[in-house]
């Protein structure tokens, strides 16, 4: 989102940021500042309750704030705020993109029951895809992070493929500090191979298959360094215990998104993963990747479509079976014994960014913009 309003800022739109507060005050105390052009607007907390209830897109007080302003395009993120927006560009005349960061229908979702994540049951889908149709098919325009999504969205839904922005982060984004190389930061022999995950942990994770891995990669160290460790960390380490790598798992505090690169500098490759719970997943292509390369990191993906293409074809890393510690342990094992390929991958991870030029990205937004027609909004249905 703050990618997508600087942008739009810098090429002469005001943007205004209509959001709930996380909890109840959180809002000003976060300070944010995207630019003179962009506004934040925050609701009490109590405007994203709508998320967890069935259908999960009926944001009242969301909707109530909307049609106070009359703006040239209503930007709905995720499909979750696509009803609210559609609804009110309806009755403003408005402009509506709808940007589905994710396959929202092809998500999974927390069962209380089960404790676990899990698809989304038969009538919760339908109602979500009617909703990801009627958005391809009436809003103005929409994008999608990837073209595994956009294509298969089209083809299954119909309507117009969505535009692919691909949401590279802004890797040249100054750091809070400096940072030593990471085994440096960690008090790492310099000769140990070092395996990094930086981001999210927990059950939708799939590190576990990682750390079993050890027990087939002698000499590796595994790195995991993100948020809520004090609630999984113990789990991780618990099962290193159990396969005697406990002394080859380091589980470190995570740090600002502005350092995520400068801190991941100096380790020796770095991994990503997802359990294959559904297309969303399957068809991820996360900032992990990209941090990583910027990062001058070779990189170690699932098997999965957008990762594997962007890894071969860059040739900056090698994918492995997510669910198989023996796959997992060779990938690492290739990189540890050839130097040579290590060097290949991180000298190609500058050419990669290159070609993956992520302002190009960006400035397709802006385009999308520019093209709409000023005066003439898409026509909606009835809401129903």
């Amino acid at each position: 989102m703050e990618r997508e309003a600087r942008a739009l800022a810098e090429a002469g739109y005001c943007v205004t940021v209509i959001c709930p507060e996380p909890y109840d005050g959180a809002g000003e105390s976060f300070k944010i500042d995207w630019g003179p052009s962009v506004t934040i607007k925050w609701l009490s907390w109590t405007a994203a309750s709508y998320v967890s209830e069935h259908p999960g897109y009926m944001g009242n007080q969301l909707y109530a704030a909307a049609v106070t302003t009359k703006p040239f395009a209503f930007h709905a993120h995720d499909l979750n705020t696509a009803y609210v927006a559609l609804a009110a560009a309806n009755v403003t005349e408005a402009h509506l993109i709808v940007d589905f960061h994710e396959w929202f229908s092809e998500n999974v979702h927390w069962d209380l029951k089960r404790k676990e994540y899990v698809p989304y049951p038969d009538d919760w889908k339908t109602r979500l895809k009617k909703l990801e149709a009627r958005c391809l098919r009436e809003a103005s325009a929409t994008i999608t992070v990837c073209d595994s999504i956009a294509d298969t969205m089209v083809a299954e839904l119909g309507g117009k493929r969505p535009l692919v922005v691909r949401n590279i982060p802004n890797i040249l984004r100054n750091p809070t500090k400096d940072y030593p190389p990471l085994k440096e930061q960690l008090k790492i022999d310099p000769s140990t191979f070092v395996l990094l995950w930086q981001g999210g942990t927990g059950p939708t994770r799939l590190i576990e298959p990682i750390i079993e891995s050890l027990a087939h990669a002698p000499g590796c160290v595994f790195v995991i360094r993100g948020p809520s460790l004090d609630l999984f960390g113990p789990g991780y380490l618990e099962l290193a215990r159990n396969i005697g790598v406990e002394n080859r798992i380091i589980l470190a505090p995570p740090v600002p998104s502005k350092d995520v690169v400068a801190a991941a500098r100096g380790a020796d490759a770095g991994i990503w993963t997802l359990p294959a719970l559904c297309r969303n997943f399957t068809f991820a292509l996360p900032n992990k990747i990209f941090e990583y390369l910027a990062a001058d990191l070779p990189v170690l993906v699932a098997d999965y479509a957008e990762a594997k293409s962007l890894v071969l074809e860059n040739r900056v890393g090698l994918t492995f079976d997510p669910y198989d510690p023996l796959s997992i342990a060779d990938s690492i094992k290739q990189l540890m014994q050839d130097q040579k390929m290590r060097a290949t991958f991180s000298a190609n991870t500058k050419e990669a960014l290159a070609r993956l030029d992520a302002k190009s990205e960006w400035k397709k937004l802006v385009s999308l913009y520019q093209s709409l027609p000023v005066g003439s909004p898409a026509k909606f249905e009835l809401l129903q």
